[in-house]
């Protein structure tokens, strides 16, 4: 099945943040449905260069289209891979220090959610998978149905911050064994049976625990993390990094990051009022990258109510020194 049309949060204040000149080579770590990659290409013009990854193929075929359609195509180059392979990306082509920005928009897609098939909406039925690339890797219902009761415990403990993790893995195990799971709303009435509170919430039983094995399925926190590291170290200097993130466990990751490449955790150990610039405060601190902004970027109240997914994005900058 085809995936439904996405809307790009915060398209204009993450393309604009990068701060690009015609000529330049960009990476869109994050296609989806084409709307960053098309004016990033819109950005670089003629001479530019967009290189694109996306895990799922046929986000890439989508984006090809619209790309095409508006005559942008010969700009862009499109990968099929996860943004953590942006360091190979960038070696086989010699890129290496060319790079002006990076642009990752971090987190499921609105396509996917709306695509039942997909199996990462508790609200649709579809196939337990929860795969952005479905050609590989191990299916959401591969680990429901597998894992061991402590694993399952720690997954929605840390990846969805469920208070009741471990009596749900208890009952999913047990319930495993006569029934395994293998569609999303087999699964979603599991959680909603089987999770109680003393007060009700507005948000489904199940939004967390969809949530946490989404991430593990994807290892969505570990390919952040690498994205970080060797993002940073592909850029230019004066290349930008912007990372768009949707929960507090991603945004959490990309602030430690920029905090910690900025030197601002060791700058705060050296005495104020010293006559020390810009320049030495960076040696002093092993400052690699500076942060743009103080706080993030969040979407306006209008792009809200346009897209009210678009609520929880954060934005984040950094400047490669």
């Amino acid at each position: 099945m085809s995936l439904l049309p996405h809307t790009t949060v915060l398209l204009h204040e993450a393309v604009s943040s990068l701060e690009l000149r015609p000529g330049d080579t960009v990476i869109d770590c994050t296609v989806g449905g084409g709307g960053h990659t098309q004016l990033l290409a819109e950005m670089v013009g003629t001479q530019g260069r967009v290189i694109g990854l996306d895990r799922d193929t046929t986000a890439l075929q989508l984006a090809y289209a619209r790309l095409r359609d508006k005559d942008l195509h010969s700009r862009v180059e499109l990968v099929h891979g996860a943004f953590s392979e942006v360091a190979k990306v960038v070696e086989e082509r010699h890129l290496q220090g060319k790079i002006r920005g990076i642009l990752a928009d971090i987190g499921v897609s609105s396509m996917h959610l709306d695509t039942g098939s997909r199996g990462f909406s508790f609200q649709s039925e579809g196939p337990l998978d929860m795969r952005m690339d479905p050609s590989r890797g191990m299916t959401a219902a591969d680990l429901v149905n597998t894992e061991s009761e402590e694993g399952l415990t720690q997954i929605f403990r840390d990846y969805g911050e469920e208070p009741k993790a471990r009596l749900l893995a208890r009952k999913i195990v047990a319930a495993r064994q006569q029934n395994p799971f293998h569609s999303t709303l087999q699964l979603a009435e599991f959680v909603k049976e089987n999770i109680h509170y003393p007060t009700p919430s507005r948000k489904h039983p199940a939004t967390r625990i969809f949530q946490a094995l989404r991430i593990a399925v994807n290892d969505e926190l570990g390919e952040l993390k690498k994205l970080l590291a060797d993002g940073l170290q592909v850029l230019a200097p004066g290349g930008r990094l912007a990372i768009i993130s949707f929960h507090s466990l991603e945004d959490r990751i990309v602030k430690e990051y920029f905090v910690e490449c900025s030197g601002k955790n060791k700058a705060n150990a050296i005495p104020r009022g010293l006559p020390i610039d810009a320049k030495s405060m960076a040696l002093l601190t092993n400052a690699s990258a500076k942060i743009i902004k103080p706080f993030p970027i969040s979407p306006s109240p209008e792009e809200i109510l346009h897209n009210p997914r678009a609520r929880s994005a954060k934005l984040r900058v950094m400047e490669k020194i």
